[in-house]
């Protein structure tokens, strides 16, 4: 019984909407490293014209996840042109979404393609639907880089730690207002 049930939770915390188009890919601030070449990828297929890098606090300066993002989609071939680097100052999942779905706002964008790591798919993509504006889709898509076995998480040290911090920011958020 407990493994169907961790293997339930495990999975919950995924959602993959799979786009098929979007007017912007939208890459989170997190591990860069597993996020970024993921939305290179996506970008090089089709799926947007545009990749918006989020995440990272002022006091990270040019070392903020958004700029750290930029480099490696660089790395990855995106032209520079292809990449907006939003906000260096969005520390929380909440202020990266605001930032995503302002710069949406302005440019009269109406799909979002979201990535991120798997298990963030979900608290994110909730946190995106509750900020952004009926007219504007947002589609989360996890970065298949990234690690995490939602069959299995409950085996790797690393990943109990990420589904434990998951559903407690999730709490957290739904308590209280609070985003990390």
């Amino acid at each position: 019984m407990a493994r169907p049930l961790a293997r339930g939770l495990g999975r919950h915390l995924v959602r993959d909407d799979q786009p098929s188009q979007a007017d912007a890919i939208v890459v989170l601030g997190g591990d860069v490293h597993k996020r970024a070449p993921h939305a290179a990828a996506l970008y090089r297929a089709g799926l947007a014209p545009v990749v918006v890098a989020v995440g990272g606090t002022v006091d990270q300066g040019s070392l903020a996840e958004a700029r750290k993002t930029a480099r490696v989609l660089d790395e990855q071939g995106v032209p520079a042109t292809a990449v907006l680097v939003v906000s260096a100052d969005a520390p929380s999942t909440r202020d990266e979404a605001r930032a995503a779905v302002s710069v949406a706002i302005d440019h009269g964008w109406h799909h979002l393609a979201v990535v991120t790591s798997p298990y963030h798919t979900w608290r994110a993509g909730q946190i995106f639907d509750e900020l952004a504006p009926a007219d504007l889709q947002v589609a989360m898509v996890p970065s298949p880089l990234d690690p995490y076995d939602p069959a299995a998480w409950w085996q790797d040290a690393r990943q109990r730690r990420l589904v434990r911090n998951e559903y407690g920011k999730y709490l957290l958020w739904r308590l209280t207002g609070a985003t990390d």
